[in-house]
């Protein structure tokens, strides 16, 4: 970077957030560069399903469905708790016109999906529509992928997320190899690759800087304490980044044990996203004054960790428990052998932080996944696909006693709760838990059984893995008005600071409303923040910082 360089607006972080973001500022007219500070692109997006909802957006008459914003914003606000009404409304309003914007600036072209929101019964709701996601996308010169992003979990980004329902990869069906030699072959992405690799090749076009191992360690400002002004970054063993606007898009804290425990309270402890989660964001913020929030929330999700399964740097690496809460022949217990959750629910994980008031300590931690022959003999499990044996993390046993005599699960109780439970399933009911009541649940299910989410655990042998609390990121971070302007105790903006994605105080929760929520969360937010970050635009020398590779 040439002395007395200075660009209009500084992106830190490279996920959906930032890239939109960055998008939005140079397409006005800004000079912008985006600085990431591992050797990958795209951060936790890129190894997402990818899925963006956007109430509104123009691809839903495809599916047969309408929207209204006002019946979206109903929706939003029926379950969300603690937001700022004008925020909800900023989303909702915006979301719509940051999908156009993406295809009209992008080679990102959306498809719509079937997937319904997760609250059926809730006002407002659509039966699918407004979750879209990339048809897949070309990487092109960008480079390997091995090179460009964290490994994918689950699938490799082949496959749409329509695809692998109907070829039912979820549960069991085979991947057409034909298919995947095409599109690996053409070098095209899909999911959360596919997203990240068409904003790249977007940014690139709109002459965005693209700048990965750049740590940024401190923001620039001026002015006393409480009343200071952004002038730009600091990036580690490198010379400051002038900026007139600065945004803040690179995650949430969910990889800092210390802030993990602190502001989780020790829960959600088990990670999904790659290791760059780390605080910045919430530091950084912090430090100019920034009032935080939402900092005990997270996107909760169950996960099993699976046994050496680490990121490149030997983070482990948690999976995503989806077959073994979604099918028949599978309940989750706790220690005491009692269920305590609907298990295919969306916020399922919300569960975990129930606490005993006796011990007050978490009272489903650790839970356990028990299934039977039935599920083994058609359903993966804990990795192990039919006829394959279980790994060693999970336990077989003939009997309930013998199972819980392993796993530390109370006896008796195991046993009257397996035969309450098969006594409904084989009914097809849960008047427990109502598991399988919703389309969220069937959806999720086999839909070539007798019912898509129920069905008895009774055919030994048994076997066992445990679940733990995980998270697909946090949800606390600075507050921001309905501009993307971060703010200060006092409702008054920090000059020249903006936030997007899981970097910002998220403006849906506690739980989750629907597939894609986060994802289209960052989109639209990176949408929201890169248009006012541009509104600092002057014209500049725009020749770019040395070092970094570019993509």
């Amino acid at each position: 970077m040439s002395r007395g360089d200075t660009y209009d607006v500084a992106i830190v972080g490279s996920g959906a957030a930032g890239l939109c973001a960055a998008l939005t500022a140079a397409v006005a007219g800004a000079s912008v560069v985006v600085l990431e500070g591992s050797d990958r692109w795209g951060g936790a997006t890129a190894v997402s399903a990818g899925q963006v909802w956007a109430p509104g957006n123009h691809h839903m008459p495809e599916v047969g469905v309408t929207d209204d914003p006002e019946e979206a914003l109903a929706y939003v606000c029926d379950r969300t708790r603690g937001r700022d009404r004008s925020l909800v409304t900023a989303f909702v309003h915006a979301a719509p016109r940051m999908v156009r914007f993406v295809e009209e600036h992008s080679p990102i072209r959306f498809t719509p999906t079937t997937l319904a929101d997760t609250f059926t019964e809730a006002p407002g709701w659509r039966p699918r529509g407004r979750n879209i996601e990339v048809a897949p996308v070309g990487l092109g010169d960008l480079g390997d992928p091995a090179d460009l992003f964290w490994p994918p979990p689950f699938f490799s980004p082949v496959f749409t997320n329509e695809e692998i329902t109907q070829l039912h990869l979820v549960t069991g069906g085979s991947p057409p190899a034909d298919l995947i030699e095409e599109r690996t072959t053409a070098g095209r992405a899909t999911l959360g690759q596919g997203l990240v690799a068409g904003l790249l090749h977007a940014c690139r076009s709109a002459g965005v800087r693209l700048l990965n191992r750049h740590q940024v360690t401190a923001l620039t400002t001026t002015g006393e304490q409480g009343r200071v002004t952004v002038t730009g970054v600091r990036v580690e063993g490198r010379r400051a980044f002038p900026a007139r606007a600065v945004v803040l898009a690179c995650g949430g804290f969910e990889h800092d044990a210390g802030l993990r425990e602190n502001l989780l309270d020790g829960s959600y402890a088990h990670p999904v996203t790659p290791p760059v989660g780390r605080g910045d964001a919430l530091r950084l913020a912090a430090e100019a004054g920034a009032a935080l929030a939402h900092t005990g929330e997270c996107w909760s999700w169950p996960v099993i960790q699976h046994p050496g399964a680490a990121w490149p740097d030997g983070t482990p690496r948690p999976e995503l428990v989806i077959a073994e809460r979604m099918l028949p022949h599978v309940i989750w217990v706790n220690s005491a052998g009692r269920r305590f959750v609907n298990e295919s629910s969306h916020n399922a994980a919300l569960a975990f932080a129930e606490t005993d008031p006796n011990t007050g300590h978490p009272r489903n931690v650790p839970a356990w996944a028990i299934a039977d022959a039935q599920y083994r003999a058609r359903y993966p499990f804990a990795g192990a696909r039919p006829g394959q044996p279980l790994p060693t993390h999970a336990v077989q046993a003939v009997t309930p006693a013998e199972l819980a005599e392993h796993t530390g699960i109370d006896a008796a109780t195991l046993t009257s709760t397996l035969r309450r439970f098969n006594t409904f399933a084989a009914q097809g009911l849960d008047p427990d838990y109502g598991r399988g009541a919703t389309v969220y649940d069937r959806e999720g299910g086999d839909p070539a059984a007798p019912h898509p989410n129920l069905g008895t655990v009774i055919e030994p042998p048994l076997c066992a893995v445990p679940v733990l609390a995980g998270s697909v990121g946090t949800k606390g971070g600075p507050l921001t008005d309905a501009r993307a302007r971060v703010l200060r105790w006092n409702g008054t903006p920090v000059p020249g600071l903006h936030a997007a994605g899981n970097a910002m105080a998220a403006v849906i929760g506690p739980g989750i409303i629907s597939p894609g929520a986060t994802i289209g969360s960052a989109l639209t937010w990176g949408w929201i923040a890169g248009t006012t970050a541009a509104e600092s635009r002057s014209p500049l020398n725009r020749s770019g910082p040395d070092g970094g590779s570019t993509p």
